[in-house]
């Protein structure tokens, strides 16, 4: 049985709210509070749902904002409102504060290592009595959330992990088409050309202080994915714009020396992995194969037990640019099927079997094949 389901209202409205502000039908719009955290970082928040409800945090990607997972939260929301949802601005990103110049200018890798993030969410539940709860992460955020259950299991109930792999140490679009230009290379000659030291001058400053042609790039290489609502996109690249320089360097650098592959065969959190074949910034050749070796590990000694499941049908293509399927900002195009999986694997342990792609000649038509999706489940036998 195929379903098709396209942007609801919902998710216009949610594209173009101002920053801080977003929309949820027939309820007073969730507001962004601000909490300071004893890691130093005043952090900025969304929080709805049932005050007493089971806590699930979500953390956001590289250079995103709480934007990202608003669309899931709040579909999530609509299909059960029991549980309480947080949707953070991690450090340096949308409404949170930079870690200090005085200690992070010189080399800001030193202040966003997913380490470093993850102390904030700890932070983040201990000031809010959170004793537990669940992680739902999209690229950099899957590694704050897989840090999280490496280094704090006990403070977590389950991890979602979607776009993510073993590790990010060799990508090659992190390294070559993100830190080395851009950021590294134009965005760096434009701030030298105005008599600043690199990093050191630029650590407050962001793209556009650099070069106008920024936004272009932004717009037109970085904040791009045929499968979402343009006027999201749009919003997006906005803030995407507004991230300083110090967030650029810093947690590019960091995860370009993040390698969890040996640390995730003692992974003890039960894990839901989202994957879509159109994501060029993790491809199943090597990274997935990677990350579902590693986890076997986990598996084969009676730690873990994990669900992978495949959104998109399409492949990448040979030139690994998403083309006309789901790609790795899988919750920007599909936000209420993954808030579907969500549900499903909260409450039961398990995703839907449901089947999620894009549309032929319509990467914004998404198709729900019933009970047909590629699903690799690791349990101890």
């Amino acid at each position: 049985m195929l379903c098709r389901i396209r942007h609801s209202s919902l998710w216009a409205a949610l594209a173009v709210a101002a920053p801080g502000c977003f929309l949820l039908d027939g309820e007073a719009s969730p507001v962004e509070h601000t909490l300071a955290l004893s890691t130093g970082i005043d952090l900025a928040y969304h929080e709805l749902g049932d005050p007493d409800g089971d806590a699930v945090i979500f953390l956001h990607g590289y250079t995103d904002t709480s934007r990202s997972f608003m669309p899931t939260a709040l579909a999530l929301h609509e299909l059960d409102d029991d549980y309480r949802l947080y949707v953070l601005d991690q450090r340096g990103h949308g409404g949170s504060s930079m870690p200090p110049a005085s200690a992070c200018a010189a080399a800001p890798e030193q202040c966003f290592a997913p380490a470093e993030l993850a102390a904030d969410v700890i932070a983040f539940m201990d000031a809010k009595g959170i004793a537990r709860a669940s992680i739902v992460g999209h690229s950099m955020g899957s590694f704050v959330a897989q840090e999280l259950g490496l280094s704090h299991p006990q403070r977590v109930d389950k991890l979602v992990l979607i776009g993510t792999a073993a590790g990010v140490a060799g990508n090659v679009v992190l390294q070559d088409y993100v830190l080395a230009d851009p950021v590294e290379g134009a965005w760096k000659a434009g701030f030298e050309a105005q008599g600043l030291q690199f990093p050191e001058d630029v650590y407050e400053l962001d793209p556009l202080d650099a070069e106008a042609d920024a936004q272009a790039w932004i717009e037109g290489a970085w904040v791009v994915d045929p499968a979402a609502d343009p006027a999201f996109l749009a919003a997006i690249a906005a803030e995407t714009a507004a991230t300083r320089m110090g967030t650029w360097i810093g947690a590019a650098r960091a995860l370009l020396q993040t390698d969890n592959t040996t640390r995730l065969h003692d992974l003890s959190v039960p894990t839901l992995i989202l994957w879509a074949t159109q994501d060029g910034f993790f491809p199943d050749d090597p990274d997935q194969q990677a990350l579902r070796a590693a986890l076997d590990v986990a598996v084969d000694a009676c730690k873990l037990e994990y669900w992978f499941k495949q959104y998109g049908k399409r492949p990448l293509a040979p030139d690994g640019v998403q083309v006309d399927d789901l790609g790795h900002n899988t919750q920007w195009a599909a936000p209420a099927e993954v808030a579907r999986d969500l549900r499903a694997y909260l409450d039961t342990g398990k995703p839907t079997k449901d089947w999620y792609y894009s549309a032929d000649g319509d990467p914004q038509d998404i198709v729900t094949q019933k009970k047909a999706a590629p699903l690799i489940h690791g349990k101890c036998e």
